[in-house]
């Protein structure tokens, strides 16, 4: 009897030890790489790259190049490892296009600013008026634009807030405070 207790322990001892650890983690980064089944993640602790496979990814949003990401997962923290949950901020994805307003000089053409992925961003047909990059301010739905003003010999730095909004329509406006321009984000 006494035999049997012991060897019952030792396969339960065996069996604790073969799960493994499957308390679920959250890993938290930036995207630096993205396909149709791996998403690659870079924090301060290193670089993972996480399968997708069966990914629950509802708020994946794209997995867009620089999108701060947060990937929920169990197990060891090492390249390969499952990702149960990919979930990316919506603003941006939401972000990320061309913004345009019609150009006041020339009635057939636009003006604008085309907001990339890594926070990237360039102007559109604007020559005195250069953004240059553009980042997420931690509220749903705002931007900080940089760029340079460009005239009268001289270039000065310039920031401004954006608010993303989206109408009844499923129409995206971009409203900088402060001037209260609005651009139109163009659809694919």
């Amino acid at each position: 009897m006494k035999s049997i207790k012991i060897m019952a322990a030792a396969i339960a001892l065996c069996g604790m030890t073969a799960c493994g650890d499957n308390t679920p983690k959250t890993f938290t980064g930036f995207i630096t790489d993205a396909s149709m089944n791996t998403v690659t993640v870079e924090n301060a602790e290193g670089t993972f790259t996480f399968s997708t496979m069966d990914a629950d990814k509802s708020e994946a949003n794209g997995l867009l190049l620089g999108a701060p990401v947060v990937v929920d997962y169990k197990g060891k923290l090492e390249d390969g490892a499952a990702a149960a949950k990919v979930a990316t901020d919506p603003t941006y994805a939401e972000a990320v296009g061309k913004w345009t307003m019609p150009d006041p000089i020339d009635p057939e053409g636009v003006m604008g600013i085309d907001i990339l992925i890594e926070g990237q961003a360039q102007s559109i047909n604007m020559a005195t008026l250069r953004y240059t990059s553009w980042e997420l301010q931690g509220e749903a739905g705002k931007i900080l634009l940089k760029g340079q003003s460009v005239g009268n010999g001289q270039t000065i730095d310039f920031t401004e807030t954006g608010i993303i909004a989206k109408d009844a329509d499923g129409v995206y406006t971009l409203t900088i405070e402060g001037n209260k321009t609005v651009y139109t984000k163009a659809t694919k």
